[in-house]
């Protein structure tokens, strides 16, 4: 009975966290139309940076970071593997707020590369730019993303498994028998290695921001190119805030997890378990996005 309570109050914590919010019409339709006024702002204020306007790298900027903030409340841009990472996995609250600020300035460095990269060796199109972030980048990163949700959700499924293994054979985790049984709490950690960050970062990264790329392209044209790429970097920061706040509120619930199963008897389990539940979390979400990206 306990267990299936902690269960069931485990998959309320990864929803309510992970989930929750992209189910709140509201707030989602806010955020298109919040992000429509910003990029009118941001337009607005490199025309006025283009006829030297006072004031106007300073607009260009506050509307740059107020829209990164706006634009990761909506779907996507990462924030679910941020929160799925915190609830799942024994990472520091520092660290994974490192890793979503790192995460966001990362995508805001590549938009850079891309755009003005195509624009100076290829010759490209904002309509052709446009149609590979949206039709090619953005599918790949979620791939990516689905990809680790479901290594985060097998070594959750294999850290269940070994605690099972005692009641199999009889032994305990402290038997003697020389190994163990059950993984520790802080055992259990999705970025084992470099390659798990560097795997975590690029998967959100690779997909640069709408925003971003519209603001490269017209300051490529207005040859403002300096004062654009700095704007997407501040946009960049604006992402991080928001997704830095995400990696906070998933490790306060992980640690309400983990509290109500030290109560109960069930902490052995708790870590595997969350991290089981986000990667499934993560996958479902990823596979959704995905399926939309493609249609």
């Amino acid at each position: 009975m306990r267990l299936a309570a902690f269960a069931l109050a485990l998959c309320v914590v990864v929803a309510a966290v992970v989930i929750g919010p992209l189910f709140y019409g509201d707030v989602a339709r806010w955020a298109v139309e919040t992000q429509r006024a910003f990029q009118n702002e941001m337009a607005g204020a490199i025309r006025a940076l283009r006829a030297g306007e006072p004031g106007a790298l300073a607009a260009l900027m506050a509307a740059a970071a107020a829209y990164g903030f706006v634009h990761a409340v909506g779907p996507g841009h990462g924030k679910y593997l941020i929160g799925g990472v915190g609830l799942g996995t024994g990472v520091s609250a520092p660290r994974l707020v490192g890793l979503a600020a790192i995460s966001s300035l990362a995508q805001a460095l590549w938009a850079i590369v891309l755009v003005y990269g195509a624009f100076l060796l290829l010759e490209a199109s904002a309509h052709h730019l446009t149609t590979l972030a949206e039709q090619w980048l953005a599918p790949a990163s979620y791939a990516a993303i689905a990809l680790i949700g479901v290594l985060l959700a097998l070594r959750g499924a294999r850290g269940l498994w070994r605690h099972l293994e005692p009641r199999r054979t009889t032994h305990t985790t402290s038997c003697g028998c020389g190994h163990a049984h059950a993984p520790r709490a802080e055992e259990v950690a999705a970025l084992q290695s470099w390659r798990d960050t560097v795997a975590l970062v690029c998967s959100v990264a690779v997909r640069p921001c709408t925003g971003a790329v519209f603001l490269l392209v017209i300051a490529w044209q207005m040859d403002i190119q300096l004062a654009g790429a700095a704007a997407v970097i501040t946009m960049g920061l604006g992402t991080a805030l928001m997704t830095s706040m995400v990696a906070v509120s998933s490790i306060a619930a992980r640690g309400l997890a983990f509290a109500y199963s030290g109560s109960t008897g069930l902490m052995p389990i708790a870590a595997p378990s969350l991290q089981l539940l986000a990667g499934l979390m993560i996958v479902w979400f990823s596979m959704a996005l995905l399926r939309f990206a493609l249609a």
